[in-house]
C-alpha cells in the first residue's frame, strides 16, 4: 500500500472532518439558538443611549463623573478594560494588600461620598471583584452614593434611593443590603431622566 493510503489520506480527512465539525457545525448549533432564544445576551447585553452603545451589563466602565453611580475598583491592569482582565490575586490574609491597597481605596471612597472617618465602607467599595470588571455593587455601597449623586444631579434623595432599591436583583441574598444592583443600568436610568 501506498504512503498516500495508510498514513495521509486518513489524516487529511480526520483532519476536514474535525475542521467542519468543530469549525462549522458545532458553531451554528450554539449560535443559531442562542441568538433565537437570547438575542440581547448573545450579543452582549449591550445597553444603547440615544442610538449609541454605551457599554455592556455585563462589564464593568471606568466611572469619574461625581453625579454618576461608581462601580467596584477594578484589579485588571489597565483599569476597566476587557481585554486585561484579572483579579489582584491578593486577599484579606496579604498584609501588603491589607496595609496598603484597601486603607487608600477605603479613604477614596469616604471622601468621595462625603463620609464621616469613622462610617464602615462596604467591602465591595474596596475590594476588586475576581475579573476587575464587576458590573455590580451591592445595595449598600449604591445607597452611600445616592446623597453625591442627588446632590450633583439635583434629584431627591429618597427618591433615588427608592429607586436604587427598586434596580436591585433579587437573587436570593440573605441580607438584603447585598443584593447586587448593575451599575451601568442605574447610570444609564438617570442619564435618560427615568429618575425624578
Amino acid at each position: 500500500m501506498s504512503v498516500w493510503k495508510t498514513n495521509l489520506r486518513p489524516a487529511l480527512v480526520a483532519t476536514i472532518v474535525v475542521t467542519v465539525a468543530t469549525g462549522l457545525v458545532y458553531p451554528a448549533l450554539v449560535w443559531i439558538p442562542a441568538h433565537v432564544i437570547f438575542p440581547d445576551q448573545a450579543d452582549g447585553s449591550i445597553a444603547v443611549h440615544d442610538g449609541n452603545p454605551v457599554g455592556s451589563y455585563l462589564i464593568a466602565q471606568g466611572v469619574t463623573d461625581s453625579g454618576s453611580f461608581r462601580p467596584r475598583p477594578s484589579a485588571a491592569a489597565s483599569g476597566y478594560v476587557g481585554d486585561t482582565s484579572s483579579g489582584s490575586n491578593a486577599g484579606p490574609l496579604n498584609r501588603s494588600f491589607v496595609d496598603t491597597a484597601v486603607p487608600g481605596r477605603v479613604a477614596a471612597y469616604r471622601a468621595d461620598n462625603g463620609l464621616a472617618p469613622d462610617r464602615p465602607v462596604p467591602a465591595d467599595a474596596a475590594t476588586a471583584s475576581g475579573s476587575g470588571l464587576d458590573p455590580d455593587i451591592t445595595v449598600e455601597d449604591a445607597l452611600l452614593q445616592v446623597p453625591r449623586v442627588a446632590r450633583v444631579r439635583k434629584l431627591d434623595p429618597q427618591i433615588l434611593e427608592t429607586f436604587v432599591w427598586n434596580t436591585a436583583h433579587d437573587k436570593g441574598w440573605d441580607v438584603d443590603s447585598l443584593r447586587p444592583v448593575n451599575v451601568l443600568a442605574l447610570n444609564l436610568a438617570l442619564e435618560e431622566g427615568h429618575v425624578h
